[in-house]
């Protein structure tokens, strides 16, 4: 055994020790071609790729399930979550907002027209993030590896998308009084502040045009030039499809921090027939 061990580690290979029953489990699973000869000479780096691992990442996970689980009834118990009068059509309450898990919709609403805000941004940040682990297989790592130092490309993209998603459900919830005016936690809220007079820009036709072109041109050329291991590692289709989705989903703290710091309220807008698209 240890000769076969020693043969093993020249040709960079290593051998997975399982039990009979693990064998008869794996045995039959079609692998592809990276596994050559089975489970039997794996690379170092896909060695954590057997049942066991499999079996105690389940159980680490149903664990966590269950005690996440345990936590939101508790806190349910001790939540005051009462019915209000029905609803008066005369009487629209100005500080009404959505359920939390929809509070980030509403404060993208804020920035953004209501096609853009309620449908089309969710619909491709959705899309885009279930596919980010797919675009960045990563099969260097292993099958099922989704930690940072195996996948730092697909984990950080996901976390940012998904902060961002609660950054705009805590601000929404916390930080927004009557008629969606941002308070501080020690402003009293029922208190409706004035208006502010802003004077609201827009970027000419052409800077909008202009500003979207050069803006996703340095999305898809700038990690060609400086990430080319990057680049290489995605392939042509899969990087262009990351990129996109990357590009979308940055437009939106892009489009906040415009609005916040040189009252930008759309980049380009534009009426096609009757309808006015605006962003």
């Amino acid at each position: 055994m240890a000769e076969l061990e020693e043969e093993s580690k020249e040709k960079g290979e290593v051998i997975v020790r399982m039990s009979k029953r693990e064998w008869e489990y794996v045995k039959d699973i079609d692998v592809s071609a990276d596994y050559k000869e089975g489970f039997e000479t794996l690379t170092p780096k896909q060695q954590d790729y057997t049942v066991k691992h499999l079996r105690d990442s389940v159980g680490i996970e149903f664990l966590a399930g269950l005690i996440f689980t345990f936590i939101i009834m508790v806190w349910a118990l001790f939540m005051d979550a009462p019915l209000k009068e029905l609803a008066n059509p005369a009487d629209t309450p100005i500080d009404e907002r959505a359920p939390w898990y929809f509070i980030g919709l509403q404060e993208l609403l804020i920035f953004f027209d209501p096609w853009l805000a309620g449908v089309i941004l969710p619909s491709i940040l959705l899309v885009g993030l279930i596919l980010v682990p797919f675009i960045d297989p990563n099969k260097e790592s292993g099958i099922g590896r989704y930690t940072l130092r195996d996948r730092p490309v697909a984990v950080s993209v996901f976390g940012f998308g998904f902060v961002m998603w609660y950054v705009l459900v805590i601000i929404g919830q916390f930080f927004r009084g009557p008629a969606r005016m941002f308070y501080w936690p020690w402003e009293d809220k029922t208190v409706l502040k004035e208006l502010p007079v802003v004077e609201m820009v827009n970027f000419h036709i052409a800077g909008g045009f202009a500003f979207f072109i050069l803006y996703f041109g340095a999305c898809m050329v700038v990690p060609q030039v400086y990430f080319k291991n990057f680049y290489k590692s995605l392939g042509i289709i899969r990087y262009y499809i990351f990129m996109s989705l990357f590009a979308v989903m940055m437009l939106i703290p892009i489009k906040i921090f415009l609005r916040y710091v040189f009252d930008v309220k759309y980049i380009l807008s534009l009426q096609i027939f009757n309808t006015a698209l605006n962003f």
